[in-house]
């Protein structure tokens, strides 16, 4: 049952693939100026290409641009140091990349297919929407930008390893977005996305069809490609390709204990709290802030910590002595209390008191909003829970007797419900089918 779905999901459009043109389609192509692209659109039927020939030399101005777009990227990547993409060998009539326009229906608006594999890495095509007609795109150059840079980044990671996990292939798909153009809307509107749930690891998407978690992710590329330069993720598929661990891979080419902890600062100076720092995302105000656990004069919780993830929490404060209490030893977390300025801005840290069990006075601070984090920044293999306490008096977070809690599973996190990786498309049990046995990788409409 499954075999024989994936042999019609892997099938070109032209061939009756999950995503294919009608019998009553009329279907051609155009090549690109440099030959690196061959674009399949019909001009009659159910997936007739987008409308317009400004030129007036008979190839639709839709289809056209796809191709201009397609070359754009494959140079950009080339150029960055990325691999140049596996042929297919004249599959589609010529050694270009073939893209496919067809109607999504509204449920997607595109995916990369890898097709012929040594091993993991593959060759491939990509099918996009025919005309972006409902969709949620500022216009129609915008959407072919998003669609050609996103899937091609598919087709890199393909040439490889074509298997890795969707935390990676969505997010650093989105991040390379804003590579080929920074001014992209849906990386931003991602980024957003990650911070409504930061609690949950980075490496743990919920469970079902790609969620919008897997492409939040792109925050995360974005910071460490800002710190460490763009040749960082060139470096980082090398390391796919020669099948190390994804995780192992990431914090042996950063510092995590510094570098995700940062991450968490960062992501808190965004929305109505950014501006009162130098360093930071030049997006930052277009964002967040992110979601806070719980908002009040005192803070007293027992909280999971999971592994790769940020707690967030507001302290509104009268003024006074703040002590800080910890039940227990958490040595995996890493605790900061941010301060700001009269308009609500953060400005600075104000403390990161030590992650040992006891109170400590954070001395006499003025009255104002404050923002406090619990950082996980470690790759532990389980959660830490600590009851923690902030206020004038934490004496109730005193240390008490081991209870013998380790933590559950790492990552486990709140989930959310299964679907796509946006807020208006809803999930295609096919789509289930088609990323577990294949791996294709499937586009969901972001706005």
């Amino acid at each position: 049952m499954i075999l024989a779905f994936a042999q019609l999901a892997l099938a070109r459009p032209t061939e009756g693939g999950l995503y294919r043109f009608d019998d009553t389609d009329v279907v051609t192509y155009v090549d690109s100026a440099n030959g690196l692209a061959r674009v399949y659109y019909s001009t009659e039927g159910p997936n007739v290409v987008k409308e317009g020939d400004e030129d007036g030399n008979g190839v639709p101005d839709f289809a056209e641009l796809v191709g201009a777009y397609t070359e754009d990227v494959l140079a950009t990547y080339v150029d960055a140091g990325f691999r140049p993409l596996v042929s297919d060998e004249g599959r589609g009539g010529s050694d270009a990349m073939d893209v496919y326009l067809v109607d999504f229906g509204g449920d997607a608006d595109g995916a990369y297919s890898p097709e012929t594999c040594d091993g993991d890495i593959c060759s491939g095509f990509f099918t996009m929407e025919n005309d972006f007609q409902g969709y949620g795109y500022s216009n129609v150059e915008s959407a072919v930008s998003t669609l050609t840079s996103h899937e091609l980044f598919h087709a890199e990671q393909a040439a490889y390893n074509s298997g890795e996990e969707s935390w990676y292939a969505e997010g650093t798909a989105v991040w390379a977005e804003r590579f080929f153009d920074p001014t992209s809307e849906d990386f931003v509107w991602f980024c957003g996305a990650y911070l409504e749930d930061t609690g949950r690891s980075l490496n743990v998407p919920p469970t079902g069809p790609v969620p919008t978690f897997a492409y939040a992710t792109a925050i995360w590329w974005e910071f460490v490609t800002l710190r460490y330069g763009d040749d960082w993720m060139v470096d980082y598929l090398d390391a796919t390709a020669a099948g190390d661990d994804l995780v192992e891979a990431l914090d042996a080419r950063v510092d995590l204990s510094t570098d995700f902890v940062d991450f968490a600062a960062w992501n808190l100076r965004t929305g109505r709290l950014a501006g009162g720092m130098d360093e930071g995302y030049d997006f930052a105000a277009e964002i967040g802030p992110p979601t806070f656990e719980d908002s009040a004069s005192a803070l007293d919780d027992d909280q999971r910590f999971y592994p790769l993830a940020t707690t967030y929490y507001k302290l509104k404060w009268d003024g006074g002595d703040v002590q800080f209490g910890l039940e227990a030893d958490a040595p995996d977390l890493v605790f900061q209390l941010w301060g700001t300025d009269a308009e609500g801005v953060v400005t600075g840290l104000v403390a990161e008191p030590e992650s040992v069990a006891g109170i400590v006075d954070l001395g006499d601070l003025p009255a104002g909003d404050y923002y406090f984090l619990g950082v996980n920044p470690t790759l532990a293999e389980n959660s830490t829970k600590v009851r923690f306490c902030l206020g004038a008096d934490a004496t109730a977070c005193a240390p008490a007797e081991d209870t013998g809690d380790t933590g559950d599973t790492a990552g486990a996190g709140t989930d959310e419900p299964g679907g796509c990786a946006c807020g208006t498309a809803g999930a295609d049990p096919s789509g289930v089918l088609l990323a577990g046995a294949l791996a294709v990788l499937v586009r969901r409409k972001s706005r």
